[in-house]
């Protein structure tokens, strides 16, 4: 889904809209949409071809949480504001960007991939350890069993689990 450029005019551009994006867009391992996208931008110009785009990304993602395996829906409720900056801004003859060129968010011609944009802003929401909850329990080190779920038969496993903690603290 791309927007035209030209269709920017001065009073701006807005989309609200919903969207099915491929599960292959989210970064984190085993996540999955389990729901669809809904989107609100707006599209401004700025000067030097430079284009601000406002607006909000509400989903859910179904994730795996690192400390007992299983699956669990994380709601996605994001607010973004950027600028957008025209390609054409890079010296064509040199091969690297500047320290600011690198902090730059940049669209190609006279198109703005709105997908790419929903993409970004929904795997920035996305934490980097998933857990499904902060009191979670995670697994037994030595059985394998979801301590969430029930308790465990092992003898040490309390302190086997504190000792482990202790050495993640230091």
């Amino acid at each position: 889904m791309n927007v035209d450029i030209n269709e920017i005019g001065k009073n701006g551009l807005r989309i609200d809209d919903y969207i099915e994006l491929p599960d292959f867009y989210l970064l984190e391992e085993d996540s999955f949409f389990s729901d669809s996208v809904y989107f609100n931008i707006s599209f401004s110009n700025e000067h030097n071809g430079r284009i601000r785009v406002k607006g909000k990304v509400r989903s859910e993602v179904s994730l795996k949480c690192v400390k007992c395996l299983d699956k669990f829906e994380n709601r996605i409720n994001s607010k973004f504001d950027i600028i957008l900056f025209p390609m054409d801004i890079i010296d064509a003859d040199n091969t690297s960007l500047s320290q600011a060129e690198l902090e730059y968010i940049f669209y190609e011609g006279d198109k703005i991939d709105i997908k790419k944009i929903l993409q970004e802003q929904i795997n920035f929401f996305i934490p980097m350890n998933p857990v499904c909850s902060d009191s979670c329990l995670g697994i037994c080190p030595n059985c394998g069993i979801n301590l969430n779920e029930e308790n465990c038969k092992c003898e040490n496993t309390i302190n086997d689990y504190s000792l482990f903690s202790d050495k993640l603290k230091r």
